[in-house]
């Protein structure tokens, strides 16, 4: 008989769930998935991370199909806008340029090599270049171009750059796909759950008396959190004191003309405002905290930023923080299913991501309490990591209101995070202060991460870089190193495509 596993709630995290199981079950099980017309999909956040490309490729999906028919964009990283307060901008790229290419590719080619990387900043720094202009992957970014060269076959400069789509239309696009390949959608909305003495759900009941028989569920109904939050009551860790923004107001502005390849994350004065380029228009908002502003405050400072009126989409509410547990008896929750930081960086959609790619059928077949507690162990230990990164974008500057006085007065951090602001306060960062040992052999968002947020919030002592480069053993070859780089971007900029242009050309 075929395991029957059904997941409740649809949207992008429930969908791209369904083509996940669909792929690692084929034909070994049913599988179903239970949305309603009457509830929306949040569709707030339209921006991914490089991981989503690949997860095209692996559930079999068409890139040119789905870019096409989800307005998407090319996207190489993010534009960092006024978080000093001091009207500068800095800009966080997805990765560095491949090979040859590599600003940090010195001697012995190899680009991780952070010793190399950290003197090349010290040298920067010496001589007052910026990272912005001297980056292979920020100058993209700078000049508003793509990943990809014209006339080398379009040949891709990184590999690290990821899309901005239109949330809606992604989930409508993985639903027609999945009911192709077989998922069974049902209308409805859930009323209650039957346990087994065990705890397991082994029905779904919807209102209006449909009974669904079930091995198997997963969570993906988003902040409502039926199964894991409501049903099991789970443990909270929350982040609220790490990260206090719990507001947003998305709204729509029409498309630029030129395309830009970077979200736009603008420092307002009690949060920040995403701004993320479609082919028919951009997706914004306000993220901010409720305790010092409300939702009319928060409307009127995006107008007066503008310069025009807005159409507020809704209002969301949130707690930032996660479910300590995400797989509970024979439930697994997916998505904002699971918890929440905010969308700075992108990574509601790569936790997701994550946790899929950490499925395996024999495990779910037959899940024992260690595989169940070792699931959740990997899980928290992603998103320490990540709530880590999310944290450092807040050390700034800025003292104008009391939101971004808070980060600036001592404010609580994670035990990790801590331990290596302590070392930074003496020492460069370097690969090896990312290395926990743990699940993934790394945190999710490494040296260069770090280093792109924090030389561009000149948090860092500029003295310990330059010291770096000045007890550089081949410092003599620097010079030459540098100019070869800067060659290297000057064509680049010259023979990359713009976004709009790679859009048009770029077959993958």
């Amino acid at each position: 008989m075929k395991k029957e596993i059904v997941i409740v709630g649809g949207g992008t995290a429930g969908w791209m769930t369904s083509l996940y199981l669909k792929k690692i079950y084929r034909n070994e099980a049913n599988i179903s998935l239970i949305e309603s017309d009457k509830i929306g999909i949040l569709g707030a956040g339209e921006g991914t991370i490089p991981i989503f490309i690949s997860t095209l490729t692996q559930l079999g999906i068409d890139f040119n199909d789905f870019v096409n028919k989800t307005n998407a964009t090319y996207k190489v990283g993010i534009n960092f806008e006024n978080w000093n307060g001091d009207c500068k901008n800095y800009y966080h790229a997805f990765g560095v340029t491949n090979g040859k290419y590599s600003p940090y590719s010195f001697d012995d080619g190899n680009p991780y090599n952070t010793q190399i990387g950290n003197e090349y900043i010290g040298y920067l720094v010496k001589n007052n270049l910026s990272l912005n202009d001297c980056i292979s992957s920020n100058v993209l970014l700078q000049n508003d171009k793509s990943p990809f060269l014209k006339n080398e076959n379009n040949f891709e400069l990184s590999n690290y750059y990821a899309l901005h789509f239109d949330a809606s239309l992604a989930a409508k696009y993985f639903r027609k796909l999945a009911e192709k390949r077989g998922v069974k959608r049902i209308e409805g909305l859930v009323s209650r759950f039957s346990q087994n003495e065990s705890g397991n759900i082994t029905h779904i009941h919807l209102k209006g008396g449909v009974k669904i028989k079930t091995n198997f569920v997963f969570d993906c109904t988003g902040f409502k959190r039926l199964i894991i939050g409501e049903l099991y009551k789970t443990e909270w860790k929350s982040y609220e004191d790490y990260l206090t923004v719990n507001s947003t107001i998305p709204f729509f502005l029409p498309a630029t003309k030129d395309i830009k390849p970077y979200t736009r994350a603008i420092a307002m004065k009690y949060g920040w405002m995403w701004m993320s380029p479609l082919q028919n228009r951009q997706g914004c908002g306000y993220i901010f905290d409720d305790r010092y502003i409300n939702e009319e405050e928060a409307q009127k400072e995006v107008e007066d930023f503008l310069g025009h009126p807005i159409k507020i989409n809704r209002k969301i509410k949130f707690k930032a923080g996660s479910f300590k547990k995400v797989w509970v008896n024979n439930c697994i929750a997916i998505g904002l299913s699971t918890g929440f930081t905010e969308p700075l960086e992108a990574t509601s959609i790569w936790i997701a991501i994550t946790q899929l790619d950490m499925l395996n059928k024999n495990e779910i077949n037959n899940p024992t309490q260690k595989i169940i507690d070792s699931y959740n162990d990997k899980f928290c230990e992603m998103n320490d990591d990540i709530l880590n990164f999310i944290q450092f974008h807040y050390f700034t500057k800025r003292k104008d209101t009391e939101f971004w006085k808070y980060y600036n007065n001592n404010q609580p951090m994670q035990s990790s995070l801590k331990s290596m602001t302590n070392t930074w306060k003496t020492n460069c960062p370097t690969f090896e202060d990312f290395n926990n040992l743990n699940y993934f052999k790394t945190n999710f968002f490494s040296w260069h991460s770090y280093i792109y947020i924090g030389m561009g919030l000149e948090y860092f002592d500029k003295d310990l870089f330059i010291k770096s480069y000045e007890n550089f053993d081949k410092k003599d070859m620097m010079e030459s190193h540098h100019k070869n780089n800067m060659n290297s971007i000057k064509k680049i900029v010259e023979n990359s495509y713009n976004v709009n242009d790679a859009i048009k050309n770029i077959k993958l």
